[in-house]
This record gives C-alpha cells, structure tokens and sequence, in this order.
C-alpha cells in the first residue's frame, strides 16, 4: 500500500508492517535526523520496592512475572511507540521490534 501526498510532500510506503520514508525534499527532514532520542524496552516487575532496590546484590535475579518471549512496550522518548522482544545474540541482550504502534 502506498499513501501520496501532492507536491513535494513526503510519500510514504507501508509494506510488511514496517513505515518507510519513500521521497521528501533534502531540507524537509534534514533538521530532524540528528535530534538526539532516547530509546527503551522496559519490563514491568510488580511489587518491586525501593528497599528491594536497596538490598540488591550484583549477579542477583529479579523475578518480573513477565513471560519469556513476551512482548514489551518499546518506548521513545518517554511514548510508546512499538513492541519488541528481548533476545540474546552471542554475548548481547538485544530488542527485536515485533510492532509499530
């Protein structure tokens, strides 16, 4: 599917569950492609308190209740913006995107 805009706009191609970025002007996006981001995949561990934080010990294990496999909320700057899956690669825990919101 592809959406198009007139002029010199941006049109945009979906395809496979992922948005690209097909044509724009050099200058319409060039501002914005160095504005710093931060990205996080967070698990939620319910019941966690600060006096648990506080008697954590390197090499400790945290029970989280979340499913191995399950999917995580993907965040960017503080929004969710897709889901992802944790998986290790080698020797690096890694996040795979598995949606777009």
């Amino acid at each position: 599917m592809t959406i198009e805009a007139t002029n010199t706009s941006t049109a945009l191609a979906i395809g496979e569950g992922c948005a690209v970025v097909v044509s724009a002007p050099p200058s319409a996006w060039d501002v914005f492609l160095n504005l710093p981001c931060q990205i996080s995949l967070q698990i939620p561990v319910p019941g966690f308190t600060v006096a648990a934080l506080l008697r954590l010990c390197s090499g400790e294990v945290i029970n989280t209740h979340w499913l191995q496999g399950a999917d995580v909320p993907m965040q960017v700057n503080g929004k969710v913006v897709g889901w992802a899956e944790f998986e290790v690669i080698d020797d690096q825990l890694a996040g795979r995107i598995t949606q777009i919101a």
